[in-house]
């Protein structure tokens, strides 16, 4: 676990030494003015800070028309998921500031993806360290080339890695770690790991609150579908922090310290449930032809790769003249038995604010057509269900998959989460411009914490 945790922005409280001269006593009348006029400097200064305090954008304003020199700072990191590897490489301004604490500004951003993900290169780690490098070359124009010495590159796998044996996964790491040395980025010793579920729930909880100014408000809670893994991250009250488990229980700083409670449900992540699905319905017999309800029986051994092996899909019968609901609910079965089994032990409670989710959920609804693809949107899990009960009847040969991911989506929303069904969910790919990757969250507080530690 990153030291995120526990870890408290330093202030710099050490009390500087004050140097004093003796004043003659045969100065009263100088003295009174003086201390007259000390007290009108504490009294104006009071009155300033609390007129201008907050107000960062309006001191950032001025102090760039009079030609202040921003200072930049820059971040790249590899997002190597199971279902394909991202470079996010970030440029950051810090804002000129009067009264309040340091802070970043995100002025731009550069991602690039590749297909499939590190731990499709189990086998050759060699060329799996190559995918990354080239990415992170990709990225490189954003970094000015003085500056990449001071700049960290951090490569975080997440649940493809978590998945592999252990030994292929750290031959994985290692490779990477040696391919990406030489490329004059700031790399130490943990620039190359694999994330912490806790982390990346965390880290995309600080993402989407980052882009939303939300840190020093209502935080939204970050409902996150990946391909192997899930992660729910929301907010907790004082009163309420001792009914959580401790480890999922994390104290991080956001302008002030907040207790969040996330957990990371491993083989949840939407390609490891739809194939867990199935190898339930196969009864784990190790067969490679899968049969599914949740497949249209139009399916006939459709071609499908998993972990680097491929499979063969067909659609179970159904009885002749089966409704549309029947069909789903006969899906929706399986999934649900599904995802409780692997789920085990869910939220203690559902989130209470508002609900940002990203990823496969938007993913899915979108080419379900419940959102717009560019913009994202605003859905519930009665939409999810509504959208699975007609791909479920559907002879959709071009979307096979359509009912089985649907069916999960609204399982996991219901039955795992507790999520009310016409509870509403904002879906986000972007926001204003920029991505929503965990990545951003990372990153932020890697720069910050640098910032800090500096000035400490």
């Amino acid at each position: 676990m990153s030291d995120l945790r526990q870890r408290k922005l330093k202030d710099n409280t050490s009390t500087p030494h004050i140097s004093t001269r003796s004043i003659s006593l045969k100065q009263p009348r100088r003295l009174k003015k003086v201390f007259i006029l000390l007290i009108v400097l504490v009294l104006c200064a009071t009155y300033f800070m609390g007129l201008f305090a907050g107000q960062t954008q309006l001191f950032d304003g001025i102090a760039k028309s009079l030609g202040y020199e921003s200072v930049y700072h820059y971040a790249v990191i590899i997002d190597a998921g199971s279902s394909g590897s991202r470079v996010l490489a970030y440029k950051f301004r810090v804002p000129f500031t009067v009264f309040s604490q340091p802070n970043l500004d995100l002025v731009e951003e550069y991602f690039e993806q590749s297909k499939p993900g590190l731990s499709s290169y189990a086998d050759d780690p060699e060329k799996g360290a190559d995918t990354i490098v080239q990415l992170i070359k990709k990225a490189e124009f954003l970094t000015p080339l003085e500056k990449r010495r001071a700049t960290p590159l951090i490569v975080r796998a997440t649940a493809g890695l978590r998945l592999l044996p252990k030994e292929k996964a750290q031959q994985l790491l290692d490779y990477v770690a040696r391919a990406i040395a030489p490329l004059g980025y700031d790399v130490g010793p943990h620039s190359v790991e694999i994330m912490d579920g806790s982390d990346e729930g965390i880290f995309i909880w600080y993402t989407v609150n980052l882009l939303h100014s939300l840190m020093n408000d209502e935080t939204m809670a970050a409902l996150d579908l990946g391909g192997g893994s899930t992660q729910i991250t929301y907010q907790l009250s004082d009163s309420e922090a001792a009914d959580f488990p401790p480890e999922d229980r994390h104290v991080v700083p956001a302008g002030r310290n907040v207790t969040l409670y996330t957990h990371s449900y491993l083989n949840l992540g939407l390609l490891a449930a739809r194939y867990g699905i199935f190898r339930m319905e196969a009864a784990d017999n190790g067969t490679s032809e899968l049969v599914s309800v949740c497949v249209d029986p139009i399916v006939q051994r459709e071609p499908w790769t998993y972990g680097n092996q491929q499979y063969r899909v067909s659609g179970a019968p159904r009885p002749e003249g089966m409704k549309r609901e029947a069909a789903y609910e006969r899906c929706h079965e399986v999934v649900r038995r599904y995802a409780l089994r692997t789920l085990r032990r869910g939220p203690p409670r559902p989130p209470r604010a508002n609900v940002a989710a990203m990823s496969y959920f938007y993913d899915v609804a979108a080419d379900a057509g419940l959102i717009d693809v560019m913009r994202g949107g605003t859905v519930s899990a009665a939409q999810y269900r509504a959208a699975a009960v007609r791909a479920c009847s559907a002879a959709n040969v071009e979307q096979p998959w359509a009912c089985v991911d649907l069916a999960f989506v609204t399982a996991l929303l219901r039955d795992a989460y507790a999520i009310g069904d016409h509870d509403a969910v904002s879906l986000f790919k972007k926001v204003h411009g920029h991505e929503v990757s965990w990545a951003l969250g990372l990153a932020y507080t890697t720069v910050m914490n640098r910032i800090t530690t500096a000035a400490a």
